[in-house]
């Protein structure tokens, strides 16, 4: 499935949330789950944390490039 298309999945669904100014902090990947697109973030990834208004997700850089795009498609 396409990146966007799961993204807008994830924001209607209530996984994800609308981005704003928030906190995001990049790391080496650990093997958690991705909350975009379900796969493992390997230590070969870029790890990115991003801190929600009640919880924090984590993501690959490309899926949180397409959780970006969308919200500003959105807006």
């Amino acid at each position: 499935m396409e990146l966007f298309a799961r993204v807008r999945e994830r924001l209607i669904d209530g996984t994800l949330w609308p981005l704003m100014d928030g906190q995001v902090y990049a790391s080496p990947g650990t093997g958690a789950e991705c909350s975009v697109c379900d796969q493992p973030i390997t230590e070969d990834d870029v790890d990115y944390e991003v801190a929600g208004p009640t919880r924090i997700v984590r993501v690959h850089v490309e899926c949180y490039q397409a959780w970006s795009g969308e919200c500003q498609q959105s807006a």
